[in-house]
This record gives C-alpha cells, structure tokens and sequence, in this order.
C-alpha cells in the first residue's frame, strides 16, 4: 500500500510538473515559428488522439464501441467540439497573445466556476470554505487582470476574453463528459475527443495545408512541436494513473504546482517579468482551488459555522 501510494505522489507530481512546463514550451515555440495557433492545434489534437487511441490498442481495447451507441456518441462530439475544441483554442489563444502563466492561471478559475454552477444546478448555497475560495479567486482574478489599479488594466481585451473562455470551457470539458467516462472510461473519451476536434478543426481551417504548414519548420522546431504533444499527452496519462493511487482530492491539490512550475520556468527561461499584484493574484487563485478540494470533514472541523 505505502509502495502504490508513493507511486501515485510520483505520478500526480510528475504530471502537473510537466503540463506546468508545457505553457512555456508551448508559448517559446509561438515566439520562434509563424504558425497559428489553430494550425498548431489542429496538428496538436490530431497526433495526441492518434497517441492515446493507439496506446488503447496496445492494451488490446475495443475503442470503436462508442460508435455503436448513437446517443452517447452525439455526447461525444458535442465534448469533442464545445468542450475539448473549445477549452484547447481558447487557452493556446491565450498562451499566444499573452503568456503561459496567464492562460494557466485562467484556467484554474475553473474549479471555482464548476462550483457555482453546481450550487445553482443542487439549488443550494456552498459552504463556508466555498464561499471563500470564490472569494480569494475574484480577488486573484482582479489582481491579474489590474496589477492591483483598476485605472490600469495591464491585459488587452482579447486576452481577457480567451482567459475567461478558458475557464469557461475548462467548466463544460470536466462538467459535460461525466456520464460518458463513468460509462467508457477516462482516457477513451479523451482520445476520441482530441481526435475528433482535430478533424472538425481541420475542416473548418480551410487556409491549412500540409506542403505549407511543413515548409514553415525547421527540424529543431518540429522537434519541438513533438515534444510539446508527447510532453502534454504523457502528463495527463499520469494525472489519471495518479488516481489508482491517490485520492481526486489529493491530486486536485497536489496539482496546484502546475501554476506554480510555470511561473518559474517563464520567469527564468522566457525573462517574462510580472507585477507584485500578478503574482499575488496567482497565489489567492491556487489558495481557491486548495479551498474547494478541502474534504466536508476538514471544512466542518476547522470552521464552527454552519453552511451559509
């Protein structure tokens, strides 16, 4: 038990490092090529559902059984666009006009935004460590967006768009595919989902071609290219292995580095440089979600106060 729970923090720690180091990768190859950001993610979606489609293979899975059930599979496309699609564009496009950290530290408003909907969807108010966690998010929320002055905001309003899109459609990627994952399982939905995406952004990409999106590399940045994909995909099979081992709120916790990892690699790698408040906006967004994943027990015991 001790040797699988070690292997659980191994993997949970390991996972959210890498996919903290992917937003600056992903940004550092933006600055380095001409590519869009939807042609990178149309190859992105494409060979990582390819990746783990195959790996199902491997384990010798029948991944064409969802196609046999019509209702679930209108489910999966409608996550394949809206939530997989939708999440993906919306935080790359974030990572491409802004910065790494900005679009990670968007996407953490997720859980907090998953709350409030469950909230309205249970009719009930949340609880004490609830009501704080939105709080110290709204407060995070401003800090980045301001620098702590209202009267200077320091993002561009397209980057506060994609930032918030990104976080809405973090809300409907983990919200949506409830039912299909309990049914087919965690890793199958997602490869489906990345493949599918890829192919509807493909079509509806129509200035995408092939001969021209390879003349515009090099070999070390398609090098690069490869590596982000195997870098983001890897990191989400251990975020889901973790979960053999460890409990969601142990892993929903321990990933709270991923912020974290990104901010130091942006500053020391990319020079990128952020205010005192930005950083401090960071810091209340991670103390949000560690809120939100505090088990009822803890909340209970270190609050006297009944839910609100």
């Amino acid at each position: 038990m001790q040797n699988s729970r070690r292997l659980g923090l191994f993997m949970i720690l390991t996972g959210a490092t890498l996919w903290g180091l992917s937003g600056p990768l992903i940004q550092w190859f933006f600055q380095r090529t001409t590519i869009s950001s939807i042609d990178y993610l149309v190859i992105r979606l494409l060979l990582a559902g390819v990746f783990i489609l195959c790996f199902l293979l491997t384990k010798k899975q029948n991944i064409f059984r969802i196609w046999q059930q019509p209702v679930h599979l209108l489910h999966l496309i409608i996550f394949s666009i809206l939530g997989m699609l939708g999440a993906q564009y919306a935080f790359i496009e974030t990572v491409h006009i802004s910065n790494a950290v900005t679009a990670t530290l968007f996407q953490f408003l997720g859980p907090v935004l998953i709350t409030i909907y469950v909230a309205i969807q249970n009719k009930k108010l949340p609880s004490t460590l609830q009501v704080l966690a939105i709080f110290s998010a709204l407060i995070g929320t401003y800090f980045i967006i301001t620098n702590g002055s209202a009267h200077n905001i320091v993002m561009s309003k397209e980057t506060i768009l994609f930032g918030l899109l990104t976080a809405i459609g973090f809300t409907f990627y983990t919200l949506h595919p409830t039912s299909l994952i309990q049914q087919w399982g965690t890793t199958l939905i997602i490869g489906w989902g990345m493949l599918i995406g890829g192919i509807a952004l493909f079509i509806y990409n129509h200035s995408f071609e092939w001969k021209q999106f390879s003349q515009t590399f090099t070999l070390s940045t398609f090098s690069l290219l490869i590596l982000i994909i195997i870098i983001g995909t890897l990191s989400f099979l251990l975020y889901i292995g973790s979960l053999k081992y460890l409990s969601a709120t142990e892993t929903s916790i321990l990933s709270s580095i991923e912020p974290l990892v990104a901010t130091i690699v942006s500053i020391t790698w990319l020079k990128e440089s952020f205010g005192v408040y930005q950083l401090l906006g960071g810091i209340c967004i991670v103390i949000a979600v560690i809120f939100l994943t505090m088990p009822e027990k803890v909340t209970k015991s270190t609050f006297t106060t009944e839910q609100i």
